[in-house]
């Protein structure tokens, strides 16, 4: 499949992937009802911090808040160069003999389904209830979980939602379809499966100490 590896299709994917994320959280703000304030109360509330602080949030909070797309496009931006390098190292290991930009590509493709999926998650809850202004701000509206949750088990939940597990499927199908891959693909389930597992316990630890 070596046109679903070229700079105009990944740079494509990319675009497709950046557009569907901001239309899924945009479809959630307005299937909520909420603006700006309300989301920043939440985040407050839930921070349950004290009055000083919570003006401080309120200060910093507010124009990431309003300017959504700008804040998810950067988070997008970092969170898939660390990805790619977190498992191009891991990968390495294995001996797979991927270069850093299949395993970006992967990293795109995998992307746009997960986003595309949350979009169409999105459309379908909302049509049967109202999400609301914690559930926007937590992002556990299209992963069906509940804002009331312990931390560690919102941590453990946004894991092993549904979303996620695709997002692992496409990624491993991808850099198996390459033909650029020295190990099998079990090998290379594996290394992906072991990575994903301890980012989990990493991850629901944090939430269990602090919290988030």
């Amino acid at each position: 499949m070596p046109s679903l590896f070229s700079a105009r299709n990944v740079v494509l994917a990319a675009v497709a992937a950046c557009a569907l994320a901001i239309g899924a959280a945009a479809l959630e703000r307005r299937a909520a009802g909420v603006d700006a304030d309300a989301l920043v109360a939440a985040a407050i509330s839930m921070a349950n911090a004290p009055a000083d602080r919570a003006a401080a949030m309120e200060t910093f909070m507010r124009p990431m808040v309003t300017n959504y797309p700008i804040v998810i496009l950067i988070a997008i931006a970092i969170g898939w160069v660390g990805l790619t390098t977190i498992f191009f190292l891991v990968l390495k290991l294995v001996e797979a003999g991927l270069t850093w930009g299949t395993v970006y590509a992967a990293t795109v493709y995998a992307a746009l389904a997960q986003a595309a999926a949350r979009l169409i998650l999105t459309v379908a809850l909302s049509a049967g209830r109202q999400p609301t202004a914690t559930e926007v701000v937590q992002g556990t509206f299209a992963a069906a979980l509940s804002a009331d949750s312990a931390p560690w088990l919102l941590a453990l939940g946004r894991s092993l939602d549904a979303l996620t597990i695709l997002y692992l499927m496409v990624f491993a199908a991808v850099l198996g379809a390459s033909g650029r891959s020295k190990a099998s693909d079990g090998a290379l389930a594996m290394a992906i499966g072991i990575t994903f597992l301890l980012w989990v316990v990493v991850r629901v630890g944090w939430a269990a100490a602090f919290g988030s």
